[in-house]
């Protein structure tokens, strides 16, 4: 696995995995897998995916712990292809001050270290994933902690499945700020209103911190929710695969 020039980093997340295979540090396929589907279809998927003459270096970092270690088993037995779980077999080499280190999910220290490589500076990551999550990294590069609030689809999901009138609703951009009818009020509140949540919560960690940090959005919402949360100032969807990538090569560079 040491001197392995193809890398399969896999991110499992709440809603799906996803999967983006490297060779020569070049990005060859980008895929994604339901993440409740990952027993029944990830074999298959990767299978066909990838060509059955290779034999990739394997990274997952997964925040549903059951998939993960599934994973991890069932491709070193059914490809035979070495295997790393990141935060098992592999740790983030950032320094942690959570109050108790093993309560953070490694994406977030993933996306951590991804965002402080490639910045050198006091920053805040923000995950628009599943849920949406604050990482604060310091000026020396230590993870200090954050805040987590729902995510986008969830508050969609809670108000139709909650309520007995809300409609389902998918998010557009309205341009409004008074809606006129159902569906135009909640796309306004599922927009503007978490981007101001974000913004303010931004605000208090950086009058906390007595600075400004350097903003980095990241997550399948990330470029949406640049127009509603002010305080973004860069925008990547793939820091917590970086950070994969990155500890990889971290820990040959040690080994």
């Amino acid at each position: 696995m040491k001197n392995s020039k193809d890398i399969l980093a896999i991110d499992i997340g709440n809603t799906s995995a996803h999967c983006a295979y490297y060779s020569n540090r070049r990005l060859v396929k980008d895929f994604r897998i339901p993440t409740q589907n990952i027993r029944s279809e990830a074999i298959h998927a990767l299978r066909r995916h990838i060509s059955p003459d290779k034999k990739p270096a394997v990274l997952i970092a997964s925040v549903v712990p059951a998939a993960g270690n599934f994973l991890r088993k069932k491709i070193s037995s059914a490809l035979k292809w070495p295997t790393l779980l990141i935060g098992r077999d592999l740790l983030v080499p950032i320094r942690n001050r959570y109050k108790k280190p093993r309560q953070v999910g490694a994406d977030r220290l993933l996306s951590a270290l991804a965002a402080f490589h490639r910045y050198r500076r006091e920053l805040i990551v923000i995950d628009f994933g599943t849920a949406i999550t604050f990482d604060t990294v310091s000026k020396k590069g230590e993870y200090l902690g954050g805040a987590i609030a729902p995510g986008i689809e969830i508050s969609l999901d809670a108000l139709f499945s909650r309520t007995a009138l809300l409609p389902k609703v998918k998010l557009v951009h309205s341009g409004l700020a008074i809606g006129r009818d159902t569906v135009t009020s909640i796309r306004i509140g599922c927009s503007v209103g978490i981007g101001g949540l974000c913004d303010r919560i931004v605000h208090d960690i950086g009058k906390k911190l007595h600075s400004k940090p350097l903003v980095v959005a990241t997550g399948g919402y990330a470029h949406f929710m640049s127009r509603y949360c002010k305080s973004i100032d860069k925008i990547d969807e793939n820091l917590v695969i970086k950070g994969m990538l990155l500890t990889f090569q971290i820990s040959r560079e040690t080994a």
